[in-house]
């Protein structure tokens, strides 16, 4: 490989590449498979290297390490490289910029997913919420205590990532590679889409909201072990209870229908805040027990929330609480609104019947 083909191929990653060396690189990488896999390489070691220790550091010659590794070049070429490269630093700002705090990192928190290799993780902690744009220009919205694991070869075999928690995808459409949200449960695949998946491991429900387009899930929908597809359009909301659609029929007599509506509800919704407004700061709450309810504070506000009470615990609440801070300012709404004491101390919140 000439060193013309290694600087090229940095300009290809990096984005600072000519129509016509696009051109020439792109017939290089095509001619040969292992041409395609110094290719992957080189982005997933870019990638990786591009470790944000903060909020506004990011570990440039980490970045260059990993890079002259996979290229094989000496500290002369490094020099040289850099030279004919000044703007590699603006990239990996410009990148820094991009992933806004997000700190990649592989095989971190890891998630059980054994189908596809995954290369690197995003994780949001309790409290938090994160923006990611991906290598192919999709953008992904992290709620707290989520994790996005992107697979190996991401942009350039395939566009799979895996999510456990909630995430808001904003997909860039490429009709030869579809992108693919696996879960534990379910795997979506989007056809032209802006659309939210909720699927805390934790929860007994998967929620899928398209905002945009369409996508279809596939899955178990039903009490038995067959697997089936179902398509969402623009204002589609499914929620499946995990718990239901994991237990087997016993009834072998029985015919039972691919898509059992005790397991499986599909709605037309207007108004999709309940679903996706979180991303905006917006917590939307419709006939919610104080169970579910209790869960999306914990997440949000990283705190502990105990209901004594199973009458409160069932309790049905609708409202909404637009860019509030904290969580003192929800607790006062929800005294002055609701039939319950409410307790706090420190990071604990104790809610009870009023008697």
């Amino acid at each position: 490989m000439t060193e013309e083909i290694k600087i090229n191929l940095v300009n290809y990653i990096t984005g600072n590449i000519s129509d016509d060396d696009k051109i020439r690189i792109e017939q290089w990488i095509a001619e040969d498979p292992s041409h395609l896999e110094l290719y992957v390489q080189m982005q997933e070691a870019w990638n990786v290297a591009l470790l944000a220790k903060d909020d506004s550091e990011i570990n440039i010659g980490e970045a260059y390490s990993l890079l002259e590794t996979r290229l094989g070049l000496g500290h002369s070429k490094k020099v040289s490289l850099l030279r004919r490269l000044p703007y590699l630093k603006v990239a990996a700002a410009v990148i820094l910029i991009i992933i806004s705090g997000v700190i990649f990192f592989p095989k971190n928190k890891p998630v059980d997913n054994k189908e596809r290799s995954f290369t690197e993780s995003v994780y949001v902690p309790v409290g938090d919420k994160k923006k990611i744009i991906l290598s192919d220009s999709s953008v992904v919205w992290l709620n707290s205590e989520s994790v996005l694991q992107v697979s190996k070869g991401f942009g350039v075999t395939n566009r799979t990532v895996y999510l456990e928690g909630e995430g808001y995808f904003d997909v860039k459409h490429n009709e030869k590679l579809v992108f693919t949200v696996q879960t534990k449960d379910y795997t979506v695949r989007d056809i032209g889409t802006i659309f939210n998946i909720n699927t805390y491991s934790s929860d007994s429900k998967f929620e899928a909201a398209v905002i945009e387009g369409k996508i279809s899930i596939e899955g178990k929908f039903s009490k038995n072990k067959k697997v089936s597809k179902i398509y969402l359009t623009r204002n589609g909301v499914i929620k499946i209870d995990k718990t239901l659609a994991a237990l087997e029929h016993t009834d072998d007599t029985k015919i039972i229908n691919p898509i059992d509506s005790s397991v499986v509800r599909i709605l037309q919704v207007e108004n999709l805040d309940k679903y996706a407004g979180w991303k905006d700061n917006l917590l939307v709450f419709d006939e919610d027990s104080f169970k579910d309810i209790s869960k999306m504070l914990e997440r949000k506000y990283n705190v502990v929330i105990l209901i004594r009470d199973e009458e409160i615990a069932n309790y049905r609440y609708s409202g909404s609480f637009n860019n509030i801070s904290n969580i003192q300012s929800v607790i006062d709404i929800l005294k002055e609104t609701t039939p319950a004491n409410y307790l706090i101390k420190g990071d604990t919140i104790t809610i009870s019947s009023k008697k």
